[in-house]
């Protein structure tokens, strides 16, 4: 018998679903009109009630002032702003999302203004419940001309060599920078080479300005839809004021970047927003953090019912109190790659566990290992284990993990901009 196996009580794990009860319509227009009333009443009282949320919006240069005051002296992020940002992530289309947590807006010498990220405003547009960066909101931006742009002093990110920060020193993040950062990040990592080659146009294994705009303007969603292929469009991405098209082909636009450097572009880049992550829970520095910790970081916006997770908490506090062991961020790293590659996972249990009967620990590892190109620790895995077995059996099951593993991707977006393969019937 396992060591997490002794905590339970074997028993069948209890499934709360939730039952979506139907009202019987009445096609009579007097049952019709009295219908309308209530829900027109119904929708008057929720409009009211979450009054509070929507005035956020509204209150362009007090949610700015808010912000700043945030940032400038470590306040506290608080929950209704970090539920607010959570919803806004999830939920919302890209280009939505950008403009939200975007907080500026260069403006020419002709008075045209484009809203503009800095480079932990890209962070915090990705990272649900994210405390050092929140979104200011739609609509609320600092005005700099481009004259200015060369004192702007930005936040910076904590993390050592920080490819956000090159990029912060070239400038700012564009909305089609942002759609192909997103959909850098959110491609598994035995998929770079693939984005590679829809950049690399001319298969001559650079990728030129030219081809990166011409590109760009199709995956950046627009009010109403995509973006086409025109020369407008690539006209105006090439002489944005881009820190990352700065940073990749230079101001002139000579440069060109290979596939090794797209490669390494998209592990700098995955690297420093995993220690920013992992840094959200290790507050001291120490270089590891808790297993219940890791496990708050799994369940963050899964939609498991509250008192499941405490449940699920409970057994991992109970087998590992505070001082225990801990997860380092090797660890950490090798798991949050397992859950980026998105349906490579959910594809590799599939494929083990084809007679529904579920994957032990080693089972799991083996699929971890596919998915990551990384060895998980046998410590890592049976934290996750013990979080996910409800029944104590030693077996984890397609339909127990998919919640946390197979939607991890969701609240941070990354499933509106990965990459998509299909071959006949298969799609990825």
């Amino acid at each position: 018998m396992s060591r997490w196996q002794a905590v339970f009580k074997h028993g069948r794990a209890l499934s709360t679903r939730s039952s979506n009860k139907r009202a019987e319509q009445d096609n009579s227009g007097s049952m019709g009109a009295v219908v309308g009333g209530v829900s027109a009443a119904a929708l008057g009282y929720k409009l009211y009630s979450e009054k509070d949320k929507y005035l956020v919006q509204a209150k362009g240069a007090e949610v700015t002032q808010e912000k700043y005051l945030v940032q400038a002296k470590g306040a506290e992020v608080t929950y209704d702003q970090k539920s607010f940002d959570n919803r806004i992530r999830q939920y919302n289309t890209p280009d939505m999302v950008f403009n939200h947590f975007a907080s500026l807006q260069m403006v020419d010498k002709t008075g045209i203004k484009t809203t503009m990220m800095s480079p932990l405003d890209f962070f915090g547009s990705i990272t649900p419940d994210c405390s050092i960066h929140p979104g200011a909101g739609s609509g609320v931006y600092e005005e700099i001309s481009d004259e200015k742009l060369i004192t702007l002093r930005l936040d910076k990110s904590p993390v050592e060599g920080s490819i956000l920060n090159e990029i912060g020193k070239n400038g700012l993040i564009s909305y089609a920078d942002y759609c192909f950062l997103l959909s850098l990040l959110s491609t598994p990592i035995r998929f770079v080479d693939t984005a590679f080659n829809l950049f690399d146009l001319t298969s001559d294994e650079k990728i030129s300005a030219k081809e990166f705009a011409f590109v760009s303007t199709k995956m950046s969603h627009k009010l109403g839809g995509f973006g086409t292929y025109t020369d407008v469009d690539q006209s105006a991405i090439l002489a944005s004021n881009s820190g990352l098209l700065n940073y990749l082909f230079g101001k002139d636009r000579s440069k060109c970047i290979s596939r090794d450097e797209f490669r390494m572009l998209h592990k700098n880049l995955l690297d420093e927003i995993i220690q920013l992550e992992f840094n959200e829970f290790d507050k001291d520095k120490t270089g590891s953090i808790s297993e219940g910790d890791f496990c708050h970081f799994l369940l963050n916006r899964t939609r498991i019912p509250p008192s499941q997770k405490a449940k699920m908490l409970k057994r991992v506090d109970t087998i590992w109190p505070k001082k225990a062991r801990g997860i380092s961020f090797s660890s950490f790293k090798n798991f949050f790659l397992v859950l980026a590659s998105g349906t490579e996972l959910e594809r590799g249990l599939f494929f083990l566990d084809v007679e529904n009967i579920g994957v032990d620990l080693e089972e799991f590892r083996k699929v971890a290992s596919w998915v990551s190109h990384n060895e998980l620790s046998p410590h890592t895995a049976e934290v996750v284990f013990v979080l996910l077995d409800d029944a104590g059996e030693g077996r984890l099951h397609k339909e127990s993990v998919g919640l946390v593993l197979f939607d991890w991707r969701k609240p941070r977006g990354y499933d509106t901009s990965s990459i998509h393969v299909q071959l006949g019937q298969l799609e990825i």
